[in-house]
């Protein structure tokens, strides 16, 4: 068993019931533990805070409303994801408060204890320097040991990265009538992108083809780790 970056989930739709294991034990998983899930909350999100494997498949260990317990991999929807990360509002209208923010968010899906203002100096240096997002490789690898430059791969490759649970900082022009700002992209389903907008403060949703103009026009620079 493992504890993981939390993610939201949504069942697949298959004939038959879809059921859950409730039991804290999966050693020793009878059949009286196979619980039906009620049919009210079968296209709810799922939140999965934990992995497993036993019983020769690997299970997500789910809050959702009052019921707790362990789902099949194999039933969970392969085309929705969406992570949970706690939107972040900029202080200001300032593109470094923008920048801190996103950035912000982040480090902290990585569980790092930067403080804001050690955060805002780094952003401030980077600033001076470049305004290329893959030359916050330094204070992103310190916090997180790892980057991965995305600038201009495709969406298969973005998805494939919230799948890991690391969510992608994205640069677009557009959005919120801004020339240009940070976004941190946290899901996707098969229409739809899932991202926090420092700008709102919110968990907000575009369609792909707004996102693709978006991040063109941000000369397609993303980065996660």
């Amino acid at each position: 068993m493992k504890k993981t970056n939390r993610f939201f989930v949504r069942l697949r739709r298959i004939p038959g019931e879809h059921w859950y294991l409730a039991t804290d034990n999966e050693r020793n998983v009878t059949a009286h533990d196979r619980v039906r899930i009620p049919e009210d909350i079968k296209t709810q999100d799922f939140l999965i805070d934990q992995i497993s494997f036993f019983s020769k498949q690997i299970w997500y260990h789910f809050t959702c409303g009052d019921l707790v317990g362990w789902l099949p991999k194999r039933n969970i929807r392969k085309t929705f994801r969406r992570l949970d990360v706690t939107p972040i509002k900029q202080k200001t209208q300032a593109d470094i408060d923008n920048q801190c923010a996103a950035v912000k968010m982040l480090l902290g899906s990585a569980n790092t204890d930067l403080s804001d203002d050690v955060l805002t100096q780094a952003i401030e240096k980077w600033r001076q320097q470049s305004t290329k997002l893959i030359d916050l490789s330094e204070l992103i690898i310190s916090q997180t040991h790892s980057i991965r430059d995305l600038n201009r791969v495709n969406f298969r490759q973005l998805n494939k990265q919230i799948l890991r649970r690391r969510p992608v900082i994205i640069k677009v022009a557009g959005i919120d009538n801004l020339k240009s700002s940070l976004i941190v992209l946290t899901g996707f389903n098969r229409k739809l992108y899932y991202y926090n907008d420092p700008w709102t403060g919110r968990l907000e949703s575009i369609s792909q083809n707004h996102l693709k103009k978006h991040w063109q026009h941000g000369n397609l620079e993303a980065i996660s780790y």
